[in-house]
């Protein structure tokens, strides 16, 4: 299972996107524990968000208007999440 952490130029946006949406935090948590088990699992719907970034998207939330998306990237065998909030 891979280590995830937060990329420090993220988390005060972070913070400010949690404080703003509290409802968030705990589906965001658990997608960061689907990473963590499974970066493949089914229901995260991973897919290359920016190939020449090395960027990957997952689904914190679907079917829903402004749906939540995590972005992260591969560093050696760390998932760094560099973004979440809704999807642009």
């Amino acid at each position: 299972m891979p280590p995830v952490r937060i990329d420090p130029a993220f988390t005060k946006g972070a913070r400010k996107l949690f404080a703003n949406h509290p409802e968030k935090r705990k589906r965001v948590e658990k997608t960061i524990g689907l990473l963590v088990k499974n970066p493949r699992h089914p229901s995260l719907a991973t897919k290359k968000y920016d190939e020449s970034a090395g960027i990957w998207q997952s689904y914190v939330e679907q079917n829903t208007p402004s749906a939540w998306r995590i972005w992260w990237r591969w560093e050696g065998d760390t998932i760094v999440v560099i973004s979440f909030g809704p999807h642009p």
